[in-house]
């Protein structure tokens, strides 16, 4: 485990501490990492300095006292051996409406940090469904982290050009279909790569 990743798990035990001091149930709030820091947590490539996180909440949780506690949280300091000393902080603009996400990512996601006792669950968005969130900016890093989640043994092109077309059915932004037709040229050369 890199030091990045220890530094997402320990953001999470903070935020996990002071919502048990808010007395919020087991396991009732739910964060699923997005972004480079889920990348990371996949490929353990690729520095990223906040945290992009998507929550949901059982119906217990006033959502407003979450949004409290994050404002005041603070960051996690952490040494990376490529850059140094490094922070790691969480995004608050981020979105997960802002680019095509499927709407049962949450299924074939998979649970990182389930303490007993704790409000905070933590969850990993498949590579593809990442790679597929990293549709709608695609700038060149983007790019780079869906062909690097895409070449992981584990990840399948199919289901992500099966997420990608069902997607491109109700997202909201440009049509996807040459960005997953370029992806698919870039693949084919990146797994060539010796």
């Amino acid at each position: 485990m890199t030091p990045m990743y220890h530094a997402i798990l320990q953001l999470f035990a903070n935020l996990a501490e002071d919502l048990a001091a808010l007395n919020l149930p087991e396991h009732s709030v739910h964060a699923y990492v997005f972004g480079g820091c889920a990348v990371h947590m996949h490929t353990q490539s690729r520095a990223s300095s906040d945290v992009d996180v998507e929550f949901n909440y059982d119906d217990m949780v006033k959502v407003s006292e979450v949004r409290l506690v994050l404002e005041q949280l603070p960051p996690v300091d952490y040494d990376d051996p490529a850059t140094g000393p490094s922070q790691l902080i969480w995004d608050a603009n981020f979105n997960t409406t802002f680019g095509p996400l499927h709407e049962d990512y949450q299924d074939r996601a998979q649970v990182i940090e389930r303490a007993p006792g704790s409000p905070v669950v933590v969850w990993l968005p498949s590579a593809e469904d990442l790679a597929l969130s990293k549709l709608g900016r695609f700038e060149d890093v983007d790019q780079i982290d869906i062909l690097e989640l895409l070449s992981l043994p584990k990840s399948s092109w199919e289901l992500f050009e099966s997420l990608a077309r069902e997607v491109s059915g109700y997202y909201v932004g440009p049509p996807l279909d040459s960005k997953i037709a370029y992806i698919q040229k870039r693949l084919e050369k990146h797994r060539k790569k010796p």
